[in-house]
């Protein structure tokens, strides 16, 4: 099992647990996340040119996420799936790639 960045599930990136293709279910409450979000789909690989048109589709419906923009993943990954009752297609990022990417904009001086 990995844990993965889902970006743009009801407005936010949220961390999940999940299995590259096999389907999983998430639950974040209005507690924590400021609105209830559920999640049932499949993380998979993709394309580098699948990941950029899902990337550019999530950055034209929600300007918050253009820093998205810079994001050149190692191995591209979309979610596929329902978020609170919507079919969507999401760009994914496995959480190890987000935190090396931090580290290396931002701690290594």
């Amino acid at each position: 099992m990995g844990r993965f960045l889902v970006y743009n599930a009801g407005g936010k990136s949220l961390v999940v647990d999940a299995n590259i293709g096999e389907r999983f279910s998430f639950y974040c409450s209005e507690e924590e996340c400021g609105i209830e979000i559920v999640i049932e789909g499949t993380i998979r690989h993709a394309t580098f040119e699948e990941f950029i048109k899902v990337r550019n589709n999530v950055i034209e419906q929600n300007e918050d996420f253009r820093v998205l923009e810079d994001v050149i993943p190692e191995e591209p990954m979309i979610f596929k799936g329902i978020v609170n009752g919507k079919e969507v297609e999401l760009p994914v990022e496995k959480l190890e790639e987000v935190a090396k990417r931090f580290i290396d904009r931002y701690l290594n001086f």
